[in-house]
């Protein structure tokens, strides 16, 4: 009996020998296909994959060879970038406040600047206001504009306020930020009214030697603001870029045909 036992152990460790090593001579590449009971604990044995599975892996495989591209030419691309310091040309910071130049020359032609006005008869004389400017007081805006005499010299620069809202404000004084000068100006009359719910502030003063480097701050600036001073809560005009190039081409037309202040 015991003999027995012995053979039949004998059997069984050979069955399981001799599966692992015909596997591994003739499944291929160390496939077992094996299915016996005796090559479930078969250490040399790989999976056998599905075409579903095969073609899951390949794309798995493919993704990730995908990303190591792409972080291997972000990594390249770095390490070719030109770490050389470049030095830049600024332009120069105006220090200074703007002032009104009594030689300054105007290069642009007449007739290009004219043809930008409306040129209107008016009590004798020509008042020449920049075609962008809408003159109704109910249109908020600030502008200035000039008369010429019969004999075509200018009469001085007129600069224009209009306010009109549900609120007033009520303001008495502006405080101009040009570029980053500040400058004043106090109007010597403010008409005021209302028309229902709305109100209408604004004025119409003509200017002089004090009030000419605000002027040509407006001509030569970048951008600017106006904060209309009022004794309870002011009021903040911020000028486009077509209404700072409306004062400019206001200012070139009037030095060009003679005006000062």
């Amino acid at each position: 009996m015991k003999k027995f036992i012995y053979l039949l152990a004998f059997s069984f460790a050979f069955v399981n020998y001799s599966c692992t090593t015909l596997a591994n001579l003739f499944g291929g590449a160390g496939v077992c296909n094996c299915t016996c009971a005796a090559c479930v604990n078969c250490t040399g044995k790989h999976h056998v994959l599905t075409e579903e599975q095969k073609a899951a892996l390949e794309a798995q495989q493919l993704k990730q060879a995908q990303e190591d591209a792409k972080r291997q030419a972000e990594l390249d691309s770095l390490l070719n970038m030109d770490y050389t310091i470049v030095h830049y040309d600024l332009p120069e910071v105006k220090n200074d406040p703007y002032k009104w130049d009594d030689d300054e020359e105007i290069t642009t032609p007449k007739d290009s600047l004219l043809a930008l006005f409306n040129v209107n008869s008016k009590n004798g004389e020509l008042e020449f206001i920049h075609k962008g400017i809408n003159t109704n007081e109910k249109e908020n805006d600030c502008y200035i504009y000039f008369t010429t005499d019969k004999d075509g010299v200018p009469s001085p620069l007129r600069l224009v306020v209009h306010y009109y809202a549900d609120d007033p404000i009520n303001f008495y004084m502006l405080k101009f930020t040009l570029g980053r000068f500040p400058y004043e100006f106090t109007p010597t009359k403010i008409n005021r009214s209302n028309d229902g719910k709305f109100y209408t502030e604004n004025f119409d003063n003509a200017l002089d030697v004090n009030s000419r480097d605000i002027v040509a701050g407006l001509a030569q600036c970048k951008y600017a603001n106006i904060l209309l001073v009022s004794k309870d809560v002011s009021h903040r005009l911020y000028l486009t870029d077509k209404q700072i190039e409306r004062f400019r081409n206001t200012y070139k037309l009037y030095r060009k045909l003679g005006g000062t202040l």
